[in-house]
């Protein structure tokens, strides 16, 4: 599921199933560093990619899902705040990330 909206010339919502990690039940304790790597490989198929996440930390994390935030390097755009999210869906594995915080 790709989903892109307009703010200030910069918005990404991109999400993807993971299916090596579909099965995985505590898939949630993946830490903030893997979770940014999989948003990276995740933006390589998508308009805007991210080069780099640094400055990533742990926001909050429960059984279902952790968040994270990061700082992103886009290849043809400003540097900007990221946010990272790893959450379970119809029995998948989902990581998701966008420019803005997640509702």
């Amino acid at each position: 599921m790709i989903i892109a909206q307009l703010r200030i010339g910069l918005a990404v919502i991109a999400a993807a199933a993971l299916p090596p990690l579909a099965a995985c039940a505590n898939a949630p304790e993946l830490d903030c560093n893997q979770i940014a790597e999989k948003a990276k490989e995740i933006s390589q198929r998508e308009t805007l990619k991210i080069l780099s996440i640094a400055n990533v930390r742990e926001t909050s994390r429960t059984d279902a899902e952790t968040r994270c935030t990061g700082e992103a390097t886009f290849a043809e755009s400003d540097p900007a705040p990221v946010y990272l999210r790893l959450y379970e869906e119809n029995g998948n594995t989902m990581v998701a990330y966008q420019v803005t915080p997640f509702p």
